[in-house]
């Protein structure tokens, strides 16, 4: 498995440079690879805000993410447990730009108040690829 990992890593850096697809043949086995978008939210900076005010935010945080999720730009989403950290939740995002998925991240009601900060990093997937 080790083995695996290495080499769809190498293959991974070199082709994701010049595009957002390729594939990749391993023994009998060839994977479709795709750069997905992974952003980790984080605990943000912003003010404290009253229970009305937070509820209402995360309905209209929820209501953000599915209507991206509804037009297949969201392909994963669930937040994170409390922790030291301050990780609040993982979206992976099917678009073709950072820019193009920081725009929906700047629309999200939490990240407005500052109560949400992100991080964007490229993810490469096999294509289709579940999990169980």
């Amino acid at each position: 498995m080790r083995s695996f990992t290495a080499l769809l890593l190498l293959c991974t850096a070199l082709a994701a440079r010049a595009q957002r697809t390729f594939d990749v043949t391993i023994a009998d086995s060839t994977y479709h690879m795709k750069k997905y978008w992974f952003v980790l939210y984080t605990k943000g900076d912003g003010p404290a805000l009253d229970s009305l005010t937070a509820a209402t935010l995360q309905k209209e945080h929820l209501a953000h993410q599915d209507a991206q999720a509804a037009r297949g730009l969201i392909v994963m989403a669930g937040p994170f447990d409390r922790n030291e950290a301050g990780w609040r939740g993982l979206l992976l995002y099917d678009c073709d730009t950072r820019e193009e998925v920081e725009g929906y991240l700047r629309q999200d009601p939490f990240v407005k108040v500052g109560r949400l900060k992100y991080e964007i990093q490229p993810w490469w997937g096999a294509v289709g690829t579940r999990l169980p």
